[in-house]
């Protein structure tokens, strides 16, 4: 729920390493999604069902940087040095909290070049990813 049904972009927070970052694209900035569902569930030829129980903890959050964003060089350089730290996304207008403590950045953003700001997209694994709803 909204606070008075309001949602202000702004307000969106990302702390990485305990740092806040800046920076972001316009349009969809972070997406945060655990990786897989929490169950499975099969129906076998005589109709009895199966549910299987996933424990997967695993989720990924994607940053999109402007091109100009001193966080590039952060991510890169996290990329390279293959370091674990802890991630969140934080959206006070929902009042949720995605991430874990255990995340890695899986490579260094590719990029692009033209005659405007271009975006960098950072793909972050996270090993313990969870959704805290305050």
């Amino acid at each position: 729920m909204m606070a008075d049904g309001v949602y202000d972009a702004s307000k969106v927070t990302v702390t990485a390493k305990n740092m806040n970052v800046t920076g972001f694209k316009k349009g969809t900035f972070v997406t945060a999604n655990k990786d897989d569902d929490n169950v499975t569930v099969e129906s076998n030829a005589q109709g009895e069902t199966t549910w299987t129980v996933n424990n997967s903890k695993l989720g990924t959050i994607t940053i999109t940087l402007n091109q100009t964003s001193p966080f590039c060089k952060f991510f890169n350089n996290l990329a390279k040095s293959r370091e674990l730290f802890p991630i969140w996304v934080n959206d006070p207008s929902t009042r949720e909290k995605r991430g874990g403590t255990k995340a890695m950045v899986t490579k260094q953003a590719d990029a692009t070049f033209s005659d405007g700001v271009e975006g960098r997209q950072y793909t972050i694994k996270v090993g313990d990813f969870d959704v805290i709803n305050y």
